[in-house]
């Protein structure tokens, strides 16, 4: 109740305090929601099963040391690719992570990372760089690629078929990694999440290392 000038009561202030946390709270875990429902309906639209062979399409898009990378730098390589965002506070730390642990155990192979994001416009080469550094990553085998917006949701969308967007100021996207063979076709896919799926991704590493 508002006292004669209009003000809130000293009970219902401490009322407003006690509500906002569960306000926000609540903020959140609708959010989280919307997210993981717009990331079960595009799972309709990734390849679950690759019956036709995928074939990369070429890009142009920039690392965090400000150099200009193409699929042709990659050509020859075995390279695993995802899609994150470095102001993700839910799925990308844990898939930044996996990938770190890939690159540990191939420290020793000529296997390559690639991440590229889908918040270009606020992951400059300067955020991406700091990023890199805070997870270990070995900035001589491992790309984190920013650039036009658009062309890399097409590449996300239409290239790797994995899923991202921009919704509302969030940026939902696959938690799928790709694997890349030396000519520029896409393997396979794995669920970061699923530890099964990753054991299968190293597998699938270790063959291709040995043609």
């Amino acid at each position: 109740m508002e006292n004669q000038e209009g003000h809130l009561s000293e009970d219902e202030r401490k009322i407003d305090k006690k509500t906002l946390p569960w306000i926000v709270l609540g903020l959140i875990v609708i959010g989280i929601s919307i997210l993981n429902l717009w990331l079960v309906f595009n799972k309709k639209q990734e390849i679950t099963q690759k019956d036709d062979p995928i074939n990369v399409p070429d890009f142009a898009l920039t690392n965090q040391k400000e150099q200009p990378v193409k699929l042709s730098d990659l050509k020859g390589k075995i390279w695993i690719a995802d899609f994150i965002f470095t102001h993700c506070p839910t799925i990308c730390p844990i898939m930044t992570e996996e990938m770190v642990k890939l690159q540990s155990e191939f420290n020793a192979e000529p296997v390559y990372f690639v991440s590229f994001t889908v918040d270009p416009e606020r992951d400059t080469p300067d955020v991406l760089t700091r990023y890199a550094v805070q997870y270990g990553a070995d900035q001589e085998r491992w790309h984190f690629l920013t650039g036009e917006k658009e062309q890399i949701y097409q590449l996300a969308n239409e290239g790797f078929k994995l899923a991202a967007g921009d919704h509302g100021g969030g940026f939902p996207h696959s938690t799928r990694f790709a694997l890349v063979t030396p000519d520029g076709y896409i393997h396979d896919y794995y669920d970061s999440r699923s530890k099964p799926m990753m054991n299968t991704l190293r597998e699938d590493v270790k063959a291709l290392l040995k043609k």
